[in-house]
């Protein structure tokens, strides 16, 4: 079966159609939820966060460990301060529990201000990205 010029026009215009319209679906879907963002993000930025915490890094140390190992870094937050304060209360929870005696209540106040301004910025991710 001989395929003609026309056809394999159509074949080639309806491959990008598909390929544009699964790049929009995979977009959407870096946008978390809550529940996605703490299983993702909030409980291993915890764990990392902990992991150098325990090795004797400073906060701010272990704050950037944990910031360049986990999806903060390439997730897409929805502009919402409750969304960033309940992934924010649920994070500092795990930190508490899993490492607690390795942070003071000041290394806690500088963490969240961490935290916050990195959620912010995944949550205007757009802004930040070179278009």
């Amino acid at each position: 079966m001989k395929i003609n010029t026309k056809e394999s026009f159509i074949v080639i215009i309806l491959g990008f159609f598909v390929i544009f319209f699964l790049q929009i679906s995979i977009s959407q879907a870096l946008e978390l939820d809550l529940t996605a963002a703490q299983n993702a993000v909030g409980k291993r930025f915890a764990s990392k966060f902990c992991e150098a915490k325990e090795k004797g890094f400073s906060s701010e140390s272990s704050s950037e460990f944990a910031l360049n190992n986990t999806y903060l870094k390439f997730v897409a937050f929805p502009e919402d301060d409750k969304f960033l304060e309940d992934l924010w209360e649920f994070t500092i929870g795990r930190i508490r529990n899993d490492c607690g005696t390795y942070v003071t209540n000041n290394e806690e106040a500088i963490l969240r201000d961490f935290f916050k301004e990195e959620g912010e910025i995944a949550s205007n991710r757009d802004l930040y990205l070179p278009h």
